[in-house]
């Protein structure tokens, strides 16, 4: 290690303090100017980056970290801290957002990431280096992640994001990386600002008023803020490209079904005639579908929310006290109430039954029953009958530490603090009772099969009264609260010193208790008909201890060649998994053959604990689409086709929706990774510099809900002895004790009824890579001209589903939904007064939603191709004029061409576009303007 300027400005104060006893005033006055000098110097050149507990003197170490400062989202035109987050290079994986969130969902109002393309949950979010509690509700009704909403960009100094695994650092969850939000402090004035801003083709009117202020002297200081934001809702009838049946990739379309009687049995529509769609005063109109008959039709393709009403009130403080010279107190605290709403599809009623047929012409004369009807009862009630399909939901979270840190004997840094994290939620939504849905429509009493007899009280085209509406309705209710808790102590400094400069350590004991609870109300989970119509949920609640202790030390091994060395012991609570304790290590090089090169690599070991609601989940329930390959293929025969001729794919047949039951297990073990990187960093010049990093990160005994699809794919698999498989075998034996199908002699014969999943450690995923960036500034006498791009490639994406499936490389395949690349660049210039950015990303394609029948099959020259949509491409501007030294005002604008998403003509349904990669697309251009002000 160099002996750098740090060390060499100790050494000369520790020479100068002997010498002050025989100086001269004028010598002590130059002494006294020095040491402030070098005491300047040295909170420079010390600092602690994400990823190491160690105080180094460079930015960048063995650990690449992307650092995003609170200039750089404004910059780039982004609002809140999710945008930023979001629009991050190696933020390339999938996730629900808010035009899914409206269609349904376990978290429809949350919003997270997805770095790399892993999980939510598996990359640490953390405040100021301290852990949040996880969003109560679980992501996707599974696993538990943090929540982004909550965090006011008013309260943001920076956010630090380190791109590979830390589990020796920080524990569980720092698989996949770290992002650490750093809160203001040290601030020394009032700054008060105030944005307006709106969309270009309406809906989604913004308005965010910031107040940040403190006060900083010699002994303390203490800064605090406040953020209120209001965000109004963005409806796909705001949107003239998805608010229409027409607008889908077939163009002109037929018209839902708004109401329909269907033979059950034969397939066709029963024609209700023209009067009784009048007469049943939804509005609808009476259409006719080729090949299917005449039904009551309706267009409620812009009923839904694309982006969701949102009210958010957010503070935060902190401070510290110096007692003396070796003691400071501090505290930080974040504190946020925010309320939001969004808008669904219409409440609707499906029901097949089985009903009374006086002239003896009933469906079912083939079971020996001709006196009965097999038929659905489908009606879909328009927003005059019953209101739209609405949610709110209420959320406050608070964070608060509260500590000490010093030096130790003058040597060594030290910190004791306790750290309270807290979240809780509500969500309230109007839905349709179950026992008024019989009462109503579809009856109360069974003829037949143990299907309802579709003799309610109304006719299914009969009007709907005021008085009937709010007797069907009533309000679901979920509340739901997490919470951690921490003890954290840590000692760091200087160790030995060696040839070629000074040995450091850092040490870390740490108490963590974590918990959180899931409620339904009484009606969502009950085996009961006094329940909600056509609804399930998840539900469940519990804590666990842990305790840990760790150690990292810096080596330095010769004056070019630095060694950080790092291992964790993390120790679980016995009763809650089987994860027990788990020692995570970690080695990193730097290698700086020249001062302007850095050449690093790091290899680790990481882990993640079995997500809470994997572990504590009660008995839950949960709808899904599939794809019945058995059902289908049964189907393409029973037809006249050859079964050689059948191919399982998505563009031969329709996927069914299938409800599906799952809980939590208390045997789980950790998920365990494993963490390679190598790169450089070339300062080419004062002004130009890039890096170029290779990672690989790799997990095993990933926690996974037995896959619903895997499962219907390995019993097609086992009832015509494709693969391998032996119908008899115990394999195939313990896939069909999993899936239920309607019984020979019922209407519904062989379609699947239910499935049932518990989470296992069974999956394998590895996901390698490359990150680069280039950063080049100039100035010249027409101002600063600067210029960073970022640039993410998934290079592979291995994936094992179970423990004797086969471990295949997914990235070029239809099935890896994930952009494979992330682009991102800005060109900035600024002059006097006036600064102006410009910032375009390109996010990579994603394969179309269904493939081509020709790419499963191995006879075709097509086999494996993939047809894929292309590349999402958008730029934002942000322009900004000093009015004057205490004034200034910006412009920015998002998205600024209206980029629509990319085409994909097999995404037939709602939205029309693959909203999972190119989530809030939808929203279009948006464009702001910002007053602030400086007291």
């Amino acid at each position: 290690m160099k002996k750098n300027k740090l060390h060499n400005a100790v050494l000369f104060a520790l020479m100068s303090s002997s010498l002050t006893l025989s100086a001269t005033a004028m010598a002590q006055q130059a002494q006294d100017e020095q040491e402030e000098q070098e005491e300047q110097e040295e909170t420079v050149e010390r600092l602690k980056v994400t990823g190491s507990r160690l105080s180094q003197s460079d930015l960048e170490n063995a650990s690449p970290v992307v650092v995003i400062s609170a200039e750089d989202i404004t910059n780039r035109g982004f609002t809140t801290a999710f945008d930023a987050l979001k629009n991050l290079a190696q933020n390339t994986g999938t996730i629900q957002g808010d035009e899914f969130g409206s269609q349904g969902g376990f978290t429809p109002n949350a919003q997270t990431i997805s770095l790399r393309g892993f999980a939510p949950g598996q990359a640490l979010i953390l405040l100021n280096g301290r852990r949040l509690s996880e969003n109560p509700t679980p992501y996707n009704g599974q696993s538990n992640f943090v929540s982004l909403s909550s965090i006011p960009t008013a309260a943001i100094k920076r956010i630090e994001v380190l791109t590979n695994g830390a589990s020796a650092i920080y524990g569980s969850d720092a698989v996949a990386g770290v992002v650490n939000i750093i809160l203001k402090d040290d601030v020394d004035e009032t700054t008060v600002s105030l944005l307006a801003g709106t969309t270009k083709d309406g809906g989604g009117d913004e308005f965010r008023l910031q107040l940040v202020s403190g006060i900083s002297e010699s002994n303390y200081s203490f800064t605090y803020g406040l953020e209120y934001q209001q965000i109004d809702p963005i409806f796909a009838s705001d949107r003239d490209w998805m608010d229409s049946v027409d607008d889908g990739p077939a163009g002109t379309n037929v018209l839902q079904r708004g109401i329909l009687l269907l033979d059950a049995w034969n397939g066709g529509y029963i024609d209700p005639g023209a009067e009784k769609c009048e007469q049943s005063g939804s509005g609808y109109e009476y259409a006719f579908r080729e090949g299917s008959g005449y039904y009551c039709g309706t267009d409620a393709t812009g009923d839904y929310s694309i982006q969701n009403e949102r009210t958010k009130i957010a503070g935060f403080v902190s401070g510290q006290y110096q007692l003396n010279k070796n003691t400071e107190f501090f505290i930080d605290a974040l504190i946020t109430d925010q309320e939001a709403r969004n808008r669904g599809f219409r409440h609707f009623i499906s029901e097949n039954v089985v009903t009374p047929n006086a002239d003896g012409t009933g469906n079912l004369v083939d079971l020996g029953a001709p006196g009965l009807d097999y038929v659905l009862y489908q009606r879909m009630f328009s927003f005059d009958e019953l209101g739209p399909k609405s949610s709110t939901f209420n959320e406050q979270n608070l964070n608060v530490t509260v500590g000490a840190r010093g030096m130790l004997g003058n040597f060594y840094d030290w910190e004791l603090s306790y750290s309270h994290s807290i979240a809780d939620f509500e969500s309230r939504r109007a839905w349709l009772k179950n026992e008024k849905v019989e009462e109503y429509f579809i009856g109360t009493d069974s003829i037949a099969f143990g299907l309802p007899n579709g003799l309610g009280k109304l006719g299914l085209y009969d009007p709907i009264t005021p008085e009937i509406a709010n007797d069907m309705l009533g309000t679901q209710a979920i509340n739901a609260d997490s919470y951690s808790r921490t003890l954290f102590g840590s000692i760091a400094g200087d160790l030995f010193e060696l040839p070629a400069g000074m040995a450091q350590f850092a040490a870390v004991v740490e108490y963590n208790k974590q918990g959180y609870d899931l409620m339904q109300d009484e009606r969502t989970l009950s085996d009961t008909n006094i329940s909600w119509y056509g609804l399930t949920g998840t539900e469940g609640g519990g804590d666990r201890d842990r305790w840990a202790v760790g150690i990292e030390l810096g080596i330095p091994l010769l004056e070019q060649l630095d060694l950080t060395a790092a291992a964790r012991y993390d120790s679980y609570d016995d009763n809650t998994t089987d994860i027990g304790g788990r020692l995570s290590p970690m080695v990193g090089l730097e290698y700086r053959p020249i001062d302007a090169l850095l050449v690093r690599a790091t290899y680790g070991k990481s882990f993640r604990a079995p997500d809470m609601h994997y572990v504590f989940a009660d008995n839950s329930g949960f709808y899904t689409n599939v794809y019945d390959w058995t059902q289908c293929r049964n189907d393409f025969v029973n037809g006249g086709g050859d079964p050689a001729d059948f191919i399982p794919s998505g563009a031969v047949c329709d996927a069914t929706n299938i409800q599906g039951t799952r809980s939590g297990s208390t045997t789980l073990e950790e998920e365990k990774g494993t963490n390679k990187g190598i790169g450089i960093v070339y300062d080419i010049t004062d002004n130009l510099n890039f890096t170029l990093d290779y990672y690989k990160i790799e997990l095993e005994d990933i926690v996974r809900d037995e896959s619903v699809s895997g499962l219907i794919g390995d019993e097609y698999d086992c009832n015509f002895g494709l693969d391998g498989r032996d119908p008899n075998s115990a394999f195939c034996q313990d896939v069909y004790s999993k899936i239920t199908r309607g019984a020979d002699g019922t209407p519904n014969a062989g379609d699947i009824v239910g499935v049932n999943i518990t989470p296992t450690n069974a999956s394998r995923l590895a996901i390698a890579g490359y990150d680069a960036t280039i950063n080049y500034f100039v100035d010249t006498e027409y101002g600063t001209f600067s210029t960073r791009v970022e640039y993410t490639n998934t290079q592979s994406y291995k994936y094992q589903a179970t423990a004797d499936g086969e471990y295949t490389e997914y990235r070029n395949l239809a099935s890896f939904g994930d952009p494979r690349t992330s682009l991102t660049g800005v060109v900035g210039w600024s002059y006097q007064d006036f600064s102006i950015y410009l910032t375009g990303r390109r996010l990579g394609s994603a394969p179309w939603d269904v493939q081509p029948a020709a790419h499963s099959d191995p006879d075709s020259e097509l086999y494996e191709n993939v047809s894929r949509a292309h590349p999402y491409v958008y730029f934002n501007l942000s322009a900004a004029y000093q009015l004057t030294d205490d004034s200034a005002i910006r412009f920015s604008g998002n998205n600024i061409t209206n980029r629509r998403p990319p085409e994909d003509e097999t995404w037939t349904s709602w939205p029309y576009f693959n909203n999972f990669a190119y989530g809030g697309a939808a929203r279009g251009a948006s464009y702001y303007v910002e007053y602030t002000h400086r007291f």
